[in-house]
């Protein structure tokens, strides 16, 4: 996670995170990457390799909210046919994806809240 102003950038397959302090972490060690810094910039070089090893990268906005993604085109040996397949699906079938979706963001949130103990997290269970 990148939280701070920052500058990203490839070299030699490792990350390298240039904020306070210079940091590197190689490519192999990151599975996701989550920039929730506006001020965070990043070279095309790394995007691209990023995309290349499949490693997510989600970008916040300004009040750190998850505000999409990054996504290769080529994931797998039939993306392309599933997202045919997927834009085809009737209105039905696109809401209740949405509705499973959001199901389940609000049951990991009331159950975050319980963790940690706030009284909140009762008013998600309705």
């Amino acid at each position: 996670m990148v939280s701070g102003i920052a500058k990203l950038d490839l070299r030699l397959n490792y990350l390298v995170i240039r904020g306070r302090d210079l940091r590197k972490i190689h490519l192999s060690e990151i599975s996701l990457l989550v920039i929730e810094n506006t001020a965070v910039s990043l070279t095309a070089a790394l995007l691209c390799e990023l995309n290349k090893r499949k490693i997510k990268v989600v970008f916040c906005d300004e009040r750190r909210n998850p505000y999409g993604e990054l996504m290769p085109y080529y994931g797998s040996h039939d993306s392309t046919e599933k997202l045919r397949v997927q834009i085809k699906w009737k209105t039905d079938n696109k809401q209740g994806v949405w509705r499973e979706i959001v199901r389940g963001k609000i049951i990991n949130q009331r159950n975050v809240l319980s963790k940690y103990e706030r009284e909140q997290y009762s008013m998600l269970d309705e």
